[in-house]
């Protein structure tokens, strides 16, 4: 199973990047939005499992957005990205739900890679644990 990932990012060129990169993979659905508003109604419309936003945007910046996100799905997991980061922007992030942190500009995609898909991992994995919770206890009890 693909897990839909959006990509938010006022920068068009990082958001068609990491998409390329991501869609080259080929373990993503990939969707970018270059304004977080247009970002916030794709998760009200669509299952989204990871979003990956830059924190400095204009209009409402990634903070407010994550803070957004989680009021409409909690479950969606949520990496920021900056390259102004301050240690109250780290914790105002880890108070509103983010799922990790990363800072640009990246040494190498591949260290957003190894992110975004250790936050695939977690979600399978809490997936299977919720679809053997469903299954009847005799059928654990045999495990």
């Amino acid at each position: 199973m693909k897990l839909h990932l959006l990509i938010v990012d006022d920068e068009e060129a990082i958001c068609q990047l990491l998409k390329s990169f991501f869609e080259y993979d080929g373990n993503y659905e990939v969707s970018v939005a270059t304004d977080p508003l247009v970002a916030r109604e794709i998760v009200r419309n669509r299952i989204v499992h990871i979003v990956l936003s830059d924190i400095m945007m204009p209009g409402i910046d990634g903070v407010e957005l994550l803070e957004q996100i989680k009021k409409i799905d909690g479950l969606v997991q949520v990496i920021m990205m900056t390259g102004y980061s301050t240690v109250e922007k780290v914790i105002s992030c880890i108070r509103h739900g983010a799922s990790d942190y990363l800072m640009k500009p990246f040494d190498n995609v591949s260290e957003v890679k190894e992110i975004v898909d250790d936050t695939a991992r977690k979600i399978r994995r809490w997936k299977e644990i919720i679809e053997r919770s469903r299954e009847p206890a005799s059928m654990v009890d045999g495990l």
